[in-house]
This record gives C-alpha cells, sequence and structure tokens, in this order.
C-alpha cells in the first residue's frame, strides 16, 4: 500500500484559509481521500477548538511512495 497525503483548507470559522495535511495508507487516491475523512473526523476535537469546519474536497493528494 502506498502512503498518501490529502491536505484540506479549513471553510469556516478561525481556521479559515489554514491547510490541515493527513497521512494515510491506501491503494487509490479515492480510497486515500476517504480514509483522510474518517481521520479528520476522529481528529475532529483538535481542529475544532475554534469553530473551524473543513471544505468538502481536498486541496491536494500527493502519493509519497
Amino acid at each position: 500500500m502506498a502512503r498518501w497525503t490529502v491536505t484540506r483548507e479549513g471553510a469556516e470559522g478561525p481556521g479559515t484559509g489554514g491547510q490541515y495535511t493527513y497521512s494515510v495508507r491506501a491503494e487509490t487516491a479515492d480510497e486515500a481521500v476517504e480514509k483522510a475523512a474518517v481521520k479528520a473526523n476522529r481528529l475532529h476535537h483538535r481542529i475544532n477548538r475554534g469553530g473551524t469546519a473543513l471544505a468538502s474536497k481536498p486541496a491536494a493528494i500527493h502519493r509519497v511512495n
């Protein structure tokens, strides 16, 4: 399985415009986006201190290896 990084931007709240990058292992880019969304939801309490909401579509997807 390859490692991917998926970056999303803050869409609302004090983190608007900020970039949040998640690293996941997946076979395809689509699978990486899905896994990163799950990871972001699990870690949501960390980024949501001020009510930041993430954009629904990723800003960037990169295959690391």
